[in-house]
């Protein structure tokens, strides 16, 4: 996801609503003064596409590139940890080597992540598309994380290694990279020519969730043809349900679990182009579009007024977008907020429903699901909760996420009043980290 620098204003009268009161119900403001964003033409959603966007899973927790909290981002660590901590969704960030290989990696360089600056002195700035898989693989992408995040540093965390698509499928169904007695990873036939594959494994501590993989494609000017490349690969691995002649079976014991079901892998992107080109690939197969701010008309939203959100909208929805996904406010991120309750209300106008990004705090998770409209109470906690004060104006579900991306599964699963109770300390101690 990108940080964000939005004013937090729409042209003429409209003033956004904020739901920062809490144990303060009577700052709320009048949304009578706003219920002419309801008269806005908006498109929706086909029954058709209404029902691939009923593939997706309800109530998802989307790990957030795995973590970025808890282990060094789009690595094995991160990705057996949300799989094991029992997400329903490993998030990554689609990029192509040099040699045409689909890999999970957020940033256009690899400086942040990885030691390329002693390892490939003078390459640090260039894109991965500048390298093939063999020289990615020749780079530590753990040991930063231990010096950025100390307090959550681990000696395992060393030497992680950048993560193919394949890799991420395959952590998903219950693998793991095989290691040698060294704890080294196994080279896929090894020797002069190796072509950076590793060999994979059943996972023997495995905790037998099975999520599924919510993949953001970058801009297509940076990987021309990745969309059908990913198309086809998608195929080849049996993860696309257009593909029913090679699409995975489930496993006896996995049925309904989120990898073997429609829903299995959703497509995400801030780039229109992208979008339109994901529609022509992929059809029918669930799709967000991400909600940005930006004066390139290429972006999502070129601009800040109540029209533009509704040219948003019915963009989407005339390329089968059935998700929209809006940033939420607060630390760490301070992202500026367009998940407004109003905002939600005419995502969900149009079908679509709503996984916002990204999900630190407890506050949030309270705030975006409406609790201070129901007196601090979660509808996990009481599914028939009643609303808990005096509004000009109809609170209703519409008005709240339906979803969300987090880099604390843990956190999230605690809220959900979900998972097995055991902290994230405890699933990267049985994982071996």
């Amino acid at each position: 996801m990108k940080k964000m620098n939005f004013k937090k204003a729409l042209a003429g009268t409209l003033v956004l609503l904020c739901l920062g009161f809490i144990g303060c119900e009577n700052d709320t403001p009048d949304y009578n003064q706003y219920n002419y964003y309801q008269e806005i033409p908006l498109k929706e959603l086909s029954a058709e596409a209404k029902l691939v966007r009923d593939y997706v899973k309800a109530d998802a927790i989307i790990a957030h590139r795995g973590s970025t909290f808890w282990a060094p981002e789009e690595t094995e660590a991160a990705f057996r940890w949300a799989r094991n901590m029992g997400a329903d969704y490993l998030e990554i960030d689609l990029q192509r080597t040099k040699d045409g290989v689909l890999l999970a990696l957020h940033d256009g360089n690899l400086r942040r992540t990885s030691n390329i600056e002693s390892i490939l002195p003078g390459k640090e700035d260039l894109p991965v598309s500048a390298f093939t898989l063999t020289e990615l693989r020749a780079l530590d992408a753990g040991s930063w994380f231990n010096v950025d995040v100390p307090e959550n540093a681990r000696e395992s965390f060393k030497n992680q290694k950048i993560c193919t698509l394949e890799e991420v499928l395959k952590f998903a169904q219950g693998y793991r990279i095989k290691r040698d007695g060294n704890g080294e990873p196994v080279k896929l036939n090894d020797g002069p020519d190796w072509s950076g594959i590793y060999e994979m494994e059943i996972d023997p501590l495995d905790s037998g969730n099975r999520p599924g993989i919510y993949a953001e494609t970058k801009e297509p000017y940076l990987f021309g043809g990745m969309e059908q490349d990913l198309a086809d690969f998608l195929s080849e691995k049996g993860w696309n349900i257009n593909s029913p002649s090679t699409l995975n079976i489930a496993p006896s014991g996995d049925e309904g679990k989120v990898a073997y079901t429609n829903g299995r892998f959703i497509l995400q992107s801030f780039s229109r182009e992208s979008i339109v080109k994901l529609e022509q690939t992929l059809p029918g197969v669930p799709k967000c579009m991400l909600l940005w701010l930006d004066e390139s008309a290429g972006y999502v939203r070129p601009g800040n007024t109540l029209e533009s959100l509704a040219e948003f909208i019915n963009f989407s929805v005339e390329n089968n977008c059935h998700i929209a996904g809006p940033s939420i406010a607060g630390k760490p991120n301070k992202y500026d907020d367009l998940s407004e309750p109003w905002m939600n209300e005419m995502y969900h106008r149009a079908g679509m429903i709503v996984h916002a990004y990204s999900f630190d705090t407890e506050d949030q998770l309270r705030k975006y699901n409406g609790d201070y409209f129901y007196g601090g109470e979660s509808r996990f906690d009481n599914p028939d909760r009643q609303v808990s004060g005096d509004f000009n104006y109809v609170v209703n579900k519409n008005m709240f996420i339906d979803g969300g991306f987090t880099n604390l599964t843990d956190l999230s699963l605690k809220y959900y009043n979900r998972g097995e109770g055991k902290t994230a300390q405890e699933v990267l101690n049985e994982l071996g980290y």
